[in-house]
């Protein structure tokens, strides 16, 4: 009975131990937002006096996205270049990583190995190692301050390990339900689109996720090739906001609060299918 008492203790004193320490994390990761959220509403004055008080009263002129037009920064242009540039790029990204992946998982071709490869040692190489060749590339071709100048590199960039995610994933999937599908008379692009598809919701989330908080906070390949303020994309668009002798914070930390909801609600809005297409297959009928 003692030994029994003893081991509830041990077990119910590790487990608070695990949720005070997880606790102690989530006041970690939530601080900055919170502090964030609220410093975004006291002038920059007040912030420069005491960075972590709560604001004396709410300062709305942080959000007069009119005022910072006529000075200049144009807050609703670099939001707009970062969501074209985001989502024409994640749409490439996307199509070019599914039927990359699925062909490399599922259908033999000569060189399918060596290919995998290659997309492996790709993701060794460091991407700003490639700034300075690419910058003279990007101008020989026109697209200087050019969304194209922007969409290609992250195309470019980001869909190695996105086909090598998905094809991992291809991998997986039951070959018994592909065969099934051929003996139907289905072909591969009807097996692909009517079969396979469905059940990559998951899969498909996680790339759309991870490719969207990359492209979207990409800061030095968007400060080199975008120079002109109308070509700007939110990151670079915030170094407006600082000087060689003064920052103003206040309007600064209102930008970011804005620049910072796409990617949350982005994230809640595909979630759900993460979790599903991690838990798929996890328990059998």
């Amino acid at each position: 009975m003692e030994v029994t008492k003893r081991r509830d203790f041990g077990s119910f004193l590790s487990k608070s131990i695990v949720q005070i320490l997880l606790i102690i994390w989530s006041i970690f990761q939530l601080f900055p937002i919170v502090w964030l959220l609220y410093s975004s509403f006291k002038p920059s004055g007040e912030i420069r006096a005491n960075i972590f008080s709560f604001p004396k009263s709410l300062y709305l002129e942080n959000y007069d996205f009119d005022f910072l037009a006529s000075t200049g920064t144009t807050i609703g242009i670099y939001i707009k270049n970062s969501a074209i540039i985001t989502i024409i790029s994640l749409i490439f990204i996307t199509i070019i990583s599914i039927l990359a992946g699925y062909a490399i998982a599922k259908i033999k071709f000569f060189g399918k190995n060596i290919l995998l490869l290659i997309l492996i040692a790709l993701l060794g190489v460091p991407i700003h190692s490639l700034l300075i060749p690419l910058y003279y590339f990007i101008a020989r071709i026109g697209l200087l301050s050019n969304i194209w100048g922007l969409i290609l590199p992250y195309t470019a960039f980001f869909s190695p390990f996105s086909v090598i995610l998905l094809q991992a994933y291809f991998r997986e999937f039951p070959n018994e339900l592909i065969d099934a599908a051929k003996i139907d008379g289905c072909n591969n692009l009807n097996i692909f689109f009517r079969v396979v598809m469905p059940v990559t919701k998951g899969a498909i989330s996680t790339v759309l996720i991870i490719n969207f908080i990359n492209i979207w906070n990409e800061f030095l390949f968007s400060l080199v090739i975008n120079k002109q303020n109308y070509a700007k994309t939110i990151p670079v668009g915030l170094m407006n906001f600082k000087g060689q002798y003064y920052t103003d914070w206040g309007p600064m930390l209102a930008t970011m609060v804005v620049a910072i909801l796409p990617p949350i609600i982005f994230y809640f809005i595909f979630h759900r299918n993460i979790i599903k297409g991690m838990t798929a297959g996890a328990v059998k009928g």
